[in-house]
């Protein structure tokens, strides 16, 4: 996200009564927007603009937000993805963060507290400046090197991208490696509080995490029973 400018928001809307709204609320608040009234209007635009956010309705015609999202997805890991629907089951909020969703928020919601939520993604969002990065900013465990602002994780000569979210959560698990971290602490410490959706969503980003560390047999997250993860790195004999 680009500091200097207004946080350009994408927001994809088939009722455009709420669409407007959203529209109105957003330029007050200090975004720029572009409405989109279904999904397939929604990825053409991606496609051609640079957004900090997206904000997707999930039930949509010719393609729903999770559509959507999974494209986005596929094409782009670091633009922070907001669910919005009417829908509050917990197998859709699985589906939402399965997908890489960052939030899920459901209808009827409080303007201040999409907002908040909004600007919590985009803080930890932003890349950091060249000039104030640190050479901590880079790890190394377990014969791989993990690039928190390029977003790389490098191992037997394969790089991969890797999100914001799985970034944070992975910095935390490599400084405190060996240590055990509570679920309430990584609840806060990356999407700022503990609730139901939080943790849904960590279990979903530790399932993703898992997946990217599968190929080094030195590393893994233990599941602590009742209590939180632990990183734990397996030295060489």
């Amino acid at each position: 996200m680009n500091q200097d400018k207004a946080p350009h928001i994408l927001v994809v809307e088939d009722d455009i009564t709420l669409a407007t709204l959203l529209k109105e609320n957003l330029k007050l608040a200090g975004f720029t927007t572009h409405l989109c009234k279904d999904g397939e209007e929604g990825w053409q635009v991606f496609q051609k603009e640079k957004f900090d956010l997206c904000l997707l309705d999930v039930n949509m015609p010719k393609k729903n937000g999770f559509e959507l999202g999974k494209l986005i997805r596929e094409q782009d890991v670091f633009t922070p993805l907001v669910f919005l629907t009417a829908n509050s089951s917990e197998e859709d909020k699985l589906k939402g963060f399965g997908l890489g969703a960052d939030e899920y928020i459901t209808k009827p919601f409080s303007t201040q507290e999409l907002l908040a939520r909004m600007r919590a993604i985009l803080k930890r969002s932003v890349p950091a400046k060249p000039e104030i990065l640190i050479k901590d900013e880079v790890y190394e465990i377990a014969g791989m090197k993990i690039d928190i602002p390029n977003h790389l994780i490098t191992y037997d000569n394969k790089e991969k991208k890797i999100s914001t979210t799985e970034c944070d959560l992975l910095k935390l698990f490599v400084k405190n490696k060996n240590q055990l971290l509570t679920r309430n602490s990584l609840l806060l410490s990356v999407w700022g509080r503990d609730d139901f959706y939080t943790a849904r969503n960590l279990d979903v980003y530790i399932n993703k995490l898992r997946k990217l560390l599968k190929d080094n047999e030195r590393v893994e997250i233990l599941n602590i029973h009742g209590s939180g993860f632990k990183l734990v790195e397996t030295l060489v004999a």
